[in-house]
């Protein structure tokens, strides 16, 4: 009786497994760049950065305006991968999958750079880790409009149109993330205040 239920559970097991893999089968492709996709074409984002060798163009816009980089680190961009800038909070550009950037550090300080395939420069983000030697039009908003917070982290973002400080705040459980141009000008802020969330968007023309 036990040899037999044992064979019984074991053909049971493995019409389950069939059953299940032919599931799998029917749902799931994989494209040529071994990333899963569904029938209904839905494909999976990328989960980690493709590592480029960016052409000569690129490595030497990239050296004249960065001459003394360290632990220099070459992807293409992906923006499901790398986090270190939100193209449509920021108001860049719009950046390409075989559009190239580079992290680096310089004077202690880390860096994220774009650059398009012609080696042209797209923009820059970079830690202030500092947050005193912000310009002063910068710290006098934050101190009036933003009294009370502590500035948890702030990454400089600049582009061929303008420079505007990214400024994650923090008091007590309120969480605010503020866009700040060079001129002090309040551009975005989005969080969490009294539980309650806040998304603001100012003119950016107003920020020029």
């Amino acid at each position: 009786m036990l040899v037999r239920n044992l064979i019984i559970a074991g053909a049971i097991s493995a019409f389950m497994v069939s059953c299940a893999n032919e599931s799998t089968e029917s749902e799931t492709t994989t494209d040529t760049t071994g990333v899963g996709s569904t029938n209904n074409e839905t494909v999976t984002p990328p989960t980690q950065a493709r590592t480029a060798q960016p052409p000569q163009a690129v490595r030497t816009s990239f050296e004249a305006k960065y001459p003394q980089p360290a632990n220099v680190s070459w992807n293409y961009h992906e923006p499901s991968v790398n986090s270190s800038i939100d193209r449509e909070w920021s108001g860049w550009p719009q950046i390409g999958s075989d559009d190239y950037y580079a992290s680096f550090n310089e004077n202690n300080e880390d860096y994220w750079v774009w650059y398009d395939q012609d080696g042209n420069w797209i923009g820059t983000v970079s830690e202030v880790s500092d947050h005193a030697s912000l310009p002063k039009a910068v710290n006098n908003t934050i101190r009036s409009e933003f009294a009370g917070y502590t500035i948890q982290t702030v990454d400089k973002e600049n582009d061929k149109n303008r420079v505007a400080y990214e400024v994650d705040l923090v008091k007590g459980e309120d969480k605010l993330t503020a866009l700040i141009a060079e001129n002090g000008k309040v551009m975005k802020k989005k969080g969490k205040v009294d539980d309650q969330k806040v998304k603001e968007k100012n003119n950016p023309k107003d920020s020029l």
